[in-house]
């Protein structure tokens, strides 16, 4: 079965980037079914992207259901800073939390590791508890999702937009505005 791809215009002069090899072959047991002839076709899926966003988030896969479900729990090398995406795109990103699973498929707990934005330092969130982590705790085999923010943005709930929201509100309310 072949079909010509139909190409659509875009707005933007920009082509796609191949950000990771994500070029993933299709087996017979997950054949793809054309929706013209109907028949069942080997092929690969391919992941292509324009651009990335300023905080990239990468889910991952840690739960497995083939005859049973099963957790994976391989370990998972992260940086923490200086995750570099050239020669795909220019953007450099570092990471600011980690969602942690811990358990099972069956049950389970969630934590979350932060870097505060203002003193640079890791915590560690466990419901009600938060405690200072080392830096070199971050990387755990726990991971699920990881948060990276792309080095030349500043996200809008950081600590300096929180001052400047104060001194907006204190102004709105008429708190030191000279006329």
């Amino acid at each position: 079965c072949s079909r010509p791809q139909q190409k659509k215009s875009l707005s933007h002069t920009a082509r796609p980037v191949r950000v990771l090899p994500l070029c993933t072959s299709v087996s017979e047991h997950d054949a793809w079914r054309c929706p013209h002839c109907k028949q069942l076709q080997q092929g690969s899926i391919t992941l292509s992207l324009w651009t990335l966003p300023d905080v990239l988030i990468i889910h991952l896969k840690r739960f497995r259901q083939v005859r049973k479900r099963m957790k994976l729990q391989n370990m998972v090398k992260f940086p923490l800073t200086g995750l570099d995406m050239t020669p795909h795109v220019d953007y450099v990103y570092d990471l600011y939390a980690v969602c942690n699973h811990h358990g099972t498929m069956q049950g389970g707990h969630y934590t979350a590791y932060c870097k505060n934005s203002v003193d640079g330092l890791w915590y560690c969130f466990d419901d009600t508890d938060v405690q200072q982590l080392a830096e070199n705790e971050v990387c755990k085999q726990t991971a699920y999702i990881l948060f990276y923010q792309r080095r030349t943005t500043i996200p809008s709930w950081s600590a300096n937009s929180s001052v400047a929201g104060k001194a907006m509100l204190a102004c709105d309310q008429g708190a030191g505005v000279a006329n």
